[in-house]
């Protein structure tokens, strides 16, 4: 268990925070990033912990000096707890004390936790994932899709979150620019990372439920169209990600949606963010143990910088990609003589039936790829879509 210090200027009051080792929850949150910044929503807050590997974002506050800590303080076991950067420092201990629960001064989303869950949470006013810029009145949605109002509009005068009018579903804006994909420590087929430059695009912020994905069939079958296949699981709850969905049955889903399935590294920047980060959370470890597929948005922590969930954890998801093993090693060696721009994998591939799959790791790094034959239903693969903005 863990003991805290707790500084006094700790006094306003946004979370509250169990220190009882790595956890999940069972059931998902109603409807987590659909609601609008004024009412209470379960978008997850978890503590900004610093660590030896952690990559910051930019307008994170900076950790106290070295000089003002306890000698050997363990950096896995520092974070930040108010607007002005005053410090908790944790420490083990063999037995549950009163003292293991306590509240937080600030909190923010997809930064290095290697021990904490959020148990519950108090949600500022304005969410951290909405926009304070001014629409932009040249840009218009395509048709079928409308701007969130209430979460605001980036510096840009995109809006920070749209809606597919079909699907019911809510995507968040990934902004143009570059994504650091693969890894130089992850297994072969991962190596070695490079760089591409990404437009903008917006992201479905779930996986497709069972319950979407049977709206879709139900209307190819009103219209007389051949409907594919019902999702694997089906019969169980309809807020499961639909799961044993055929590629090409996902595909034409999303382009009945008026989106498409993400590319690897649209998938991998929507993850790990511009600086590319090991997961969602940061680079520090999981929230959890358990590899089971829950409800859509059930991970609370399982949340990137740009307030898209379920990517590292839950089910594994269809890309757009053909597969091959040595894609990261031909792309990064075309990334030494140019820029790579909107990269989509191989163009030809030994076997044109293995598309890849990202997410679900074996410790859930967003590196993690695969390769999975289109034309069976896999059990644990679901599916998300994107929106391209040209």
């Amino acid at each position: 268990m863990m003991r805290r210090r707790v500084p006094s200027a700790t006094a306003l009051l946004v979370g509250l925070l169990w220190l009882t080792g790595c956890g999940k929850t069972s059931s998902a949150p109603a409807a987590p990033v659909a609601l609008p910044p004024q009412t209470p929503s379960p978008a997850p807050v978890s503590p900004l912990v610093t660590s030896a590997s952690s990559t910051p974002r930019s307008t994170e506050k900076s950790p106290p000096s070295k000089s003002s800590l306890p000698p050997n303080t363990d950096p896995k076991n520092l974070f930040l707890v108010s607007a002005v950067g005053e410090s908790t420092i944790v420490e083990s201990l063999n037995a549950t004390l009163p003292s293991d629960e306590f509240t937080l001064a600030t909190a923010d989303t997809a930064k290095d936790s290697t021990q904490f869950v959020v148990n519950s949470v108090g949600i500022p006013s304005q969410p951290q994932y909405s926009g304070s810029g001014k629409a932009d009145p040249k840009f218009v949605l395509p048709k079928g899709f409308s701007p969130v109002k209430a979460w605001g509009y980036s510096d840009d005068g995109l809006p920070m979150r749209i809606e597919c009018k079909k699907t019911e579903s809510v995507l968040a804006l990934v902004p143009a620019g570059t994504a650091i994909i693969g890894s130089d420590e992850g297994d072969s087929q991962c190596r070695p990372s490079f760089k591409v430059q990404l437009d903008t695009y917006y992201m479905e912020l779930l996986e497709v439920t069972v319950e979407s994905y049977e709206r879709y069939r139900s209307d190819l079958r009103e219209k007389k169209k051949p409907a594919p296949a019902a999702a694997g699981n089906a019969s169980g709850d309809r807020r499961m990600p639909a799961m044993g969905v055929l590629f090409p049955a996902a595909q034409s889903y999303a382009r009945w949606a008026g989106m498409e399935l993400p590319t690897e590294a649209e998938f991998e920047k929507a993850a790990r963010g511009p600086t590319g980060l090991r997961a969602p959370w940061g680079n520090g470890k999981s929230l959890w143990s358990s590899r089971e597929v829950t409800t859509v948005g059930s991970y609370a922590a399982d949340c990137s910088v740009y307030g898209i969930f379920d990517l590292a954890n839950n089910a594994k998801e269809w890309c757009s990609d053909h597969y091959s093993a040595t894609a990261h090693k031909d792309a990064a060696a075309t990334a030494s003589e140019k820029e790579l721009h909107n990269w989509a994998g191989p163009k030809t591939v030994k076997d044109m039936n293995l598309r890849v799959v990202k997410g679900d790791g074996p410790d859930w790094s967003a590196w993690h790829r695969e390769g999975h034959d289109i034309s069976k239903g896999h059990p644990d693969i679901g599916f998300r879509c994107v929106l391209r903005i040209k």
